[in-house]
């Protein structure tokens, strides 16, 4: 191999190095960037009362004992019984 043909190689390598270089950096950036959004939003969601309030009300209403017998009554008309009439006609 010659010595233009090493140069070539050489700088042809040390441009794509570059490049990804910059990539990199420009990428660990957006996610720093990404990161500090992310947080911001959570401690938005941390700080305001109203995601407990809400886990409180959908406990409330998924242990109501008239919520569960609401459900079973839906799944038991839902099912066909075993006395249930032969609608094949």
């Amino acid at each position: 191999m010659g010595f233009w043909s090493f140069l070539t190689i050489a700088v042809i390598f040390g441009c794509l190095l570059a490049a990804y270089s910059i990539y990199a950096n420009s990428k660990s950036r957006a996610s720093k960037a990404e990161l500090r959004r992310l947080e911001a939003r959570l401690a938005g969601v941390e700080s305001s009362g109203d995601l407990e309030e809400r886990v409180r009300a959908l406990e409330a209403i998924v242990t109501d004992p008239k919520f569960q017998l609401d459900r079973e009554i839906s799944k038991l008309e839902k099912s066909p019984g075993p006395l249930a009439p032969d609608r094949s006609d």
